[in-house]
């Protein structure tokens, strides 16, 4: 009964309280306060509000199943290390667009953190594309040089969530001289493989 009155009391004179005393009365307050509301009818009412809700950003993009992709024999691809197949289980954006933002792979060969480059936007969504495997052997002063490069490539948001399926492109090039030649790149042709 003495905790009714007090509670009765407390409302009643929450009009005549100073701000700060009433920031101290909530601070004492042995329930959890998400969020109150101080703007309640005649200053007498206080209501506790629900948390509100964040939609949660970079979770990990859930596959339906596991990616893979398998080239062919190439004697260029093999000698730059290329692997023949690769599977990849989960993907995940670690900030979202216009932060530094990273794709963080886990597959059977190919795993880490790598840099993204996005495109402009269409319909709300960004193309992101991460150099996933790179392989550029000591490229000496104007002389012969090779490197090799698998990307990956899928659509975000803004905040960095995964909307679609991830696609892969690779790459060998080579240059008769570094300083007065071009590179000369050709695709090596992965196939996504069916699980």
């Amino acid at each position: 009964m003495k905790s009714v009155i007090s509670l009765f009391i407390a409302l009643f004179c929450a009009p005549m309280l100073y701000a700060g005393d009433l920031e101290n009365i909530m601070r004492a307050a042995s329930f959890e306060n998400h969020a109150i509301d101080l703007n309640a009818a005649a200053g007498t009412t206080i209501f506790a509000s629900p948390r509100p809700t964040v939609p949660e950003v970079n979770k990990n993009f859930t596959f339906k199943y596991k990616f893979c992709w398998a080239r062919g024999k190439d004697a260029n691809a093999e000698r730059m290390g290329m692997a023949y197949s690769f599977c990849i289980n989960s993907l995940e954006v670690t900030a979202g667009i216009r932060e530094n933002t990273k794709l963080k792979v886990e597959g059977d060969v190919l795993n880490g953190s790598f840099d993204i480059k996005t495109g402009p936007p269409s319909d709300g969504l960004y193309k992101a594309t991460a150099v996933i495997f790179k392989r550029e052997p000591l490229i000496q002063v104007c002389a012969p040089a090779e490197a090799a490069y698998i990307e990956l490539s899928l659509l975000i948001d803004e905040r960095g969530k995964i909307v679609s399926d991830p696609e892969i492109k690779s790459f060998y090039g080579k240059t008769a001289d570094t300083c007065g030649s071009s590179w000369n790149y050709r695709e090596i042709k992965y196939a996504l493989k069916g699980e």
